[in-house]
């Protein structure tokens, strides 16, 4: 009995924290578990909506959730996002839909990871983004094309790593020639790629 009335005087020291630092400590857990903070209580109903860091694993996601997610979310920029999911055929909706929903957020630090043998295009507006400042893309063993035809213009882009991506010579070059404030390049079994020229970018 005595601890049942230490528990109902206690405090609740953490849901006083003001929303800028309860949204701090949200963005280290994954989303779906940040969205269950909303059931605590009407205090936490809406904290998790405007976090600034956004991580995804849409392997164990639902369309619905998706859909609810990116419908309830109302910070006006993200600083970070990481997706994780396998390049089924039927999973290129979410990833389009989320890598969409990321650029138009003005996203600083995106992370993309398709760890799989499955075949991965971008889409085409991915190759435009003016708030893109850190780009870690993560294939595992499969290929992913960056189209020759399509234009990169990452203007804002300071780091850049690649893993396991079928890049060729143009590819390569029209990537480096869209990264004007490129700093630093991370390539890792990037095949196709025989030629890397960095001398006109330096």
């Amino acid at each position: 009995m005595a601890n049942d009335r230490r528990i109902k005087s206690a405090v609740d020291l953490i849901s006083n924290l003001p929303d800028v630092i309860l949204q701090h400590i949200l963005c280290f857990i994954p989303i779906e578990l940040a969205i269950t903070t909303s059931l605590l209580s009407r205090r936490w109903r809406h904290v998790w909506c405007e976090i600034s860091s956004l991580s995804f694993n849409a392997n164990t996601l639902t369309a619905a959730f998706v859909n609810e997610t990116l419908t309830r979310y109302t910070a006006p920029n993200t600083k970070s996002f990481h997706l994780t999911i396998t390049p089924y055929p039927e999973n290129i909706p979410y990833i389009d839909r989320l890598i969409k929903f990321a650029v138009s957020h003005n996203v600083e630090n995106l992370s993309l990871d398709f760890s799989s043998h499955y075949y991965v295009k971008l889409p085409d507006f991915f190759c435009n983004s003016s708030s893109v400042k850190q780009l870690n893309i993560d294939i595992g063993f499969s290929h992913m094309i960056v189209p020759e035809y399509c234009t990169v213009s990452w203007t804002a882009l300071q780091k850049l790593s690649l893993s396991c991506c079928t890049l060729t010579d143009e590819s390569m070059a029209n990537i480096l020639s869209g990264c004007p404030v490129l700093e630093n390049l991370t390539l890792y079994n990037c095949v196709v790629l025989k030629v890397l020229d960095l001398s006109k970018y330096v």
